[in-house]
């Protein structure tokens, strides 16, 4: 039989026939790949606990010699997420981090650094404590999956003219073209570009040079936190074709989960 294994973390399913599901994972040796969970739907299936996202799991794998989907053969669990599942604001979280997965990683194409952060910043979603903010966590994720995709924004310097953002008095961003612009090329290439504060793009700096788990330790103000979001949400919607779905339930989550503690 032609089998392969590997470790991969669950980032999505969905039904196939009456017993069956498909389910998409992502892993550092293949890349994201779709496979077929046979029986997964049936109360007692082996496959039912190791296929909930966003589980992290060994797998063993039957490739199809056909062009038809691989088949799941065995799949254990390395780590459960259990406190991402049980919390409606870290699920979403997790939710948002593998739609992001699905649109910007390529099937069958391998990024273990990927990967990596992608299971790097689960845990640090699960041990986050109750209440705690993970905007800027996502917000450093989301930078660092577009810099290993190959969109890193220009912050540097203005993306069409080349000047440095020290000499930029005023700074916008453009989704359109990628990174910043001047305030001369604003008028001439992108009207519709964003103002931006210099405080911003210290922050995407920080955020994309910063190891994750250090990211908990920046102090930003709200209205910077809130600058980013719509800087980043336009940037991805601009690339991804469409809105993220996921992407508004964190903050739907974030007020219910408030309401709760109050």
């Amino acid at each position: 039989m032609n089998l392969y294994k590997t470790e991969a973390i669950v980032l999505r399913g969905y039904d196939l026939g009456e017993q069956d599901k498909v389910v998409l994972f992502y892993s550092p040796k293949y890349g994201r790949i779709r496979v077929i969970a046979k029986g997964a739907r049936r109360v007692k299936s082996r496959f039912a606990p190791a296929i909930q996202p966003p589980s992290y799991d060994e797998l063993i794998v039957h490739k199809s010699r056909e062009k038809t989907l691989d088949i799941l053969s065995e799949c254990k669990i390395k780590y459960p997420f259990m406190k991402i599942r049980s919390s409606l604001v870290k699920f979403a979280c997790s939710s948002y981090l593998a739609e992001l997965i699905t649109r910007f990683a390529a099937d069958e194409q391998p990024c273990p650094v990927l990967f990596f952060l992608l299971l790097k910043t689960l845990f640090l979603i699960e041990e986050a404590a109750p209440g705690q903010s993970l905007n800027l966590l996502i917000r450093s994720f989301e930078l660092k999956l577009l810099d290993i995709s190959g969109y890193r924004p220009c912050i540097e310097r203005c993306v069409n003219c080349g000047k440095k953002i020290e000499f930029i008095k005023s700074a916008h961003f453009s989704a359109k073209l990628g990174g910043l612009l001047c305030e001369v090329c604003k008028e001439k290439n992108d009207r519709g570009a964003l103002t931006i504060s210099r405080q911003l793009v210290n922050l995407m700096h920080h955020l994309l040079h910063l190891r994750m788990e250090q990211v908990y330790k920046l102090k930003v103000k709200g209205k910077i936190e809130r600058e980013l979001e719509m800087v980043l949400k336009s940037f991805i919607f601009h690339l991804a074709d469409g809105e993220m779905i996921t992407l508004p339930f964190i903050r739907n989550f974030e007020k219910l989960e408030a309401s709760e503690f109050q």
